[in-house]
């Protein structure tokens, strides 16, 4: 705290001698503590694997509740179960960081880096199937849709998962390199 203290006193010193009629007043101070701070810096990423568009299975849930007006049949009002389903996708990603590694020192004050790859598995999703391809509804004006079977929502959110794995194909590690 000492050599804080006359660091910053000796510095508004020197310069108060220095300057005429403008006095500028810096307070500035290095704590030489010895402590280590790690940052990472993300410069590369591709999909290393995907799953096959036939292993994707659909996570089914079965829901009960009370519609009125089903399927536009205004007095068709009972407990109907519905089905929804999601689907989660999960891949691996190799990435290439740069370490940058810091000290608070007062002999080393130039940061070491060093680049590294590293694998990791993500996870997409869930992708959730969507009730406006269901094929029953209720309601009159403000009408929502549902699922009468498992098949039908499953279905629906494999091929939104089929669709965003689709789209994933642009950067698997493989395209681009020769």
């Amino acid at each position: 705290m000492k050599g804080r203290f006359l660091m910053s006193a000796l510095f508004c010193a020197a310069f108060a001698v220095g300057a005429s009629a403008q006095v500028v007043y810096l307070r500035t101070y290095i704590a030489p503590d010895g402590k280590s701070e790690i940052k990472e810096k993300l410069l590369e990423e591709c999909v290393l694997s995907l799953p096959g568009m036939k292993e994707l299975k659909a996570k089914v849930e079965s829901h009960t509740d009370f519609l009125k007006g089903i399927n536009g049949e205004p007095g068709k009002n009972e407990h109907v179960k519905f089905y929804t389903a999601s689907v989660k996708v999960s891949y691996q990603v190799r990435q290439k960081i740069l370490l940058i590694i810091t000290k608070n020192n007062l002999s080393d004050n130039e940061p070491v880096t060093r680049e590294e790859e590293r694998v990791t598995m993500k996870e997409a999703g869930p992708f959730v199937s969507d009730p406006n391809g269901g094929d029953l509804f209720a309601g009159r004006s403000n009408r929502k849709y549902y699922y009468s079977t498992a098949e039908g929502a499953a279905e629906n959110a494999e091929k939104q998962a089929q669709a965003w794995l689709t789209q994933q194909q642009n950067v698997l590690c493989s395209v681009g390199k020769k």
